[in-house]
């Protein structure tokens, strides 16, 4: 009963201060892989056999010197869009697991759309999300987390469940968040997920309107949905089996 006042509360909070002024944005955030992901995965990559020291070796490297991601939101009444900062280096980059894809979101038509090389324009569903009472602080900003279970697609051809935790403020009342996290009555600074967590680095909430850039989907561009993009990835997928003979 407390979590159904608490999530009301928000609501109304939320639409109160959204339809009072103009809402502008640019968020920076930063994605690290988890630790205990790491050495998870570099565990049982010591207990295969049928891999070579050398290959082993070269990969538990370049897990060691994984470095970070850096993207940025930005957001502009009902739309927002969110991309990743290439980096310079040319040598290969674990980096944090948290994908490079750029998402445009409108919470007018809520819309998540994700702009896959691969795959092309791919519209996710809404997340299902399930406010706690639990907070922290992010900086200056007190949060809210929110828990979600994600149905995922393997690109080895299965189905598969994932959970992930946001923390969000109402202090900053806009619906948005990075990559295809949004959703909730306020802005998500932190995203919790079992092989990376990605954290708002830097936050304006007054940047000159011209900078606030908001790409979106081309009126000729074709929108599938996740299903579809499932299809598209088994179709890849024996493919590539079929070239290397697998």
């Amino acid at each position: 009963m407390k979590e159904k006042f608490i999530f009301i509360f928000f609501c109304f909070a939320f639409s109160v201060v959204i339809s009072a002024q103009e809402k502008l944005g640019i968020i920076e955030y930063r994605g690290v892989i988890n630790q205990k992901y790491v050495d998870s995965f570099l565990i049982a990559l010591d207990r295969k056999k049928d891999i070579t020291m050398h290959v082993k070796q070269i990969v538990v490297g370049n897990f060691r010197n994984a470095t970070p991601d850096d993207f940025v939101l930005n957001f502009k009444n009902e739309e927002s869009y969110y991309y990743h900062i290439p980096i310079l280096e040319e040598s290969y980059n674990v980096g944090s697991k948290a994908g490079l894809n750029s998402y445009y979101t409108n919470n007018g038509n809520q819309t998540v759309i994700e702009e896959s090389p691969s795959l092309g324009n791919v519209a996710h569903k809404s997340l299902d999300w399930k406010i706690t009472q639990e907070t922290k602080r992010i900086g200056k900003y007190v949060c809210y987390k929110a828990i979600v279970t994600e149905r995922l697609y393997s690109r080895r051809g299965f189905y598969y469940n994932k959970k992930a935790v946001a923390w969000f403020t109402p202090e900053i009342p806009v619906s948005f968040g990075p990559s295809k996290y949004s959703g909730l009555p306020g802005l998500i600074l932190q995203v919790e997920r079992d092989m990376f967590t990605l954290t708002a680095t830097k936050i304006n909430l007054n940047p000159n309107e011209k900078d606030v850039e908001i790409k979106k989907i081309g009126k000729g561009e074709k929108i599938i949905s996740e299903e579809e993009s499932h299809d598209r990835i088994k179709k890849l997928t024996d493919a590539r089996k079929k070239e290397y003979g697998g």
